[in-house]
């Protein structure tokens, strides 16, 4: 983590030009007035807070009796300091210090492997153990003022350490994402050639055995193979291409995008399949149609969409289309003529590897999930409608109008036929 950015940017999240009050309520509480005697008690208190919450951590929390007082002290009584010289005054610069001091309680805490939860029980034991010795320093309650005040720093440091912790963590998360998504790419480009090897293979075989005849049973077995190898292909891909929309990169570029074009591009990469399944795709965008966005996450939806109509459709005819009228924007939709989705299915159906009544179709239940993440990307909405026995539809709602350069003649292009 860039300590310096992180100081400066918190700075600006919590106060304004010196001698203002801040706009951060907790700030607020100790701009708002000093509080010298509360200070200089808890400046004189500060060695027997830190040794009495020591043992209350002990006591409290078995998993940290291995740690030495060293450790698990840490940067408590510089944070202490820090909290009374934020009592003491009312000016934003020497709060400040608090808040640059702060995070080091949660870095050490990363470094101690500590999660959140365990932080927060420090800091109850830490806040309790403070207002009972400062009353007692003091020879009387908290005055409301003094209560919120002291409080209200305690608060600070804990929010700076726990957003310390947590980046920490997320970097950590980050970079094991990183790591594990190169291993698949690495794993994922050996496993397509050694497959490629073996579907190559398993073609000439297929080929040899139907010039020699009699091995129509062969040729069936070497058939099923290569279906298998092509699935987990296809499913090696959709884990790959998930995780990559996934990263966070660059914005989606934004040009001018033929809807038409990629509509009819997508399709043709269906053509095979269609006709296998004895499906009718039709193309209904009329020509010349158009967007301001990215054309390749637009064609990622419709790739995922399109093939999930094919595979659970069920036959009829896939359409795939557009609305303009729509004042959300331009909606491009992909409708089957299938069996229709469960309303209880509907709620997660775009979550990843979730698959409803699959009916024997071979997946991993990705891409759904790989559209839902492009049509984010493009700042878009997907949604689906659907009702048992009628089929379904999925719409991808994009920002912005859709233009139209030609006429609407011809609008329908079929694709495949049954």
């Amino acid at each position: 983590m860039d300590t310096a950015l992180y100081n400066a940017s918190i700075g600006r999240l919590l106060f304004t030009r010196r001698g203002e009050r801040a706009s951060n309520p907790l700030i607020a509480q100790l701009t708002h007035q000093a509080f010298p005697e509360l200070a200089e008690v808890l400046r004189e208190e500060a060695g027997r807070i830190t040794r009495a919450w020591d043992v209350a951590v002990r006591e409290a929390m078995p998993q940290m009796r291995h740690l030495t007082f060293d450790e698990l002290k840490d940067s408590t009584p510089q944070i202490l300091a820090a909290i009374a010289d934020a009592l003491a005054s009312d000016d934003p610069e020497l709060i400040g210090d608090l808040i640059r001091c702060a995070p080091s309680q949660g870095l050490s805490r990363f470094r101690l492997r500590f999660d959140v939860v365990e932080v927060m029980q420090e800091d109850r034991l830490l806040r309790a153990i403070t207002v009972q010795h400062v009353e007692a320093g003091l020879r009387r309650r908290l005055e409301a003022a003094e209560s919120v005040a002291l409080h209200a720093a305690i608060d600070v440091m804990l929010q700076q350490s726990v957003i310390a912790l947590v980046g920490e963590k997320n970097a950590l998360l980050r970079a094991a994402a990183e790591t594990e998504l190169k291993f698949l790419s690495f794993l994922s480009h050996d496993m397509n050639n050694n497959l490629g090897s073996v579907t190559l293979t398993l073609q000439v075989l297929a080929l040899e055995l139907r010039s020699a005849g009699g091995f129509a049973a062969a040729e069936d077995a070497l058939g099923l193979a290569r279906k298998s190898i092509d699935a987990t292909v296809r499913g090696m891909r959709q884990m790959l291409e998930h995780e990559r929309l996934r990263q966070p990169g660059s914005p989606p570029a934004g040009v001018r995008v033929d809807l038409r074009a990629v509509a009819e591009r997508v399709a043709s990469q269906f053509a095979h399949e269609a006709t296998t399944r004895g499906t009718l795709v039709a193309v209904e965008v009329p020509p010349g149609t158009a967007v301001t966005s990215d054309g390749e996450l637009i064609g990622v939806v419709l790739q995922n969409l399109l093939g999930n109509a094919l595979k659970y459709g069920g036959g009829g005819t896939v359409r795939v289309g557009v609305d303009d009228a729509d004042p959300a924007g331009v909606s491009v939709w992909v409708s089957d003529e299938g069996p229709g989705i469960a309303p209880d299915q509907l709620v997660r159906i775009f979550d990843a590897f979730r698959r409803g009544d699959v009916r024997g179709q071979s997946g991993v239940g990705l891409g759904l999930a790989i559209a839902s993440q492009a049509a984010k990307l493009l700042g878009a909405e997907l949604t689906v409608e659907s009702a048992l026995g009628a089929g379904s539809t999925f719409r991808l709602t994009l920002p912005g109008t859709a233009s139209a350069t030609t006429s609407q003649d011809d609008a329908s292009l079929l694709v495949a036929a049954r």
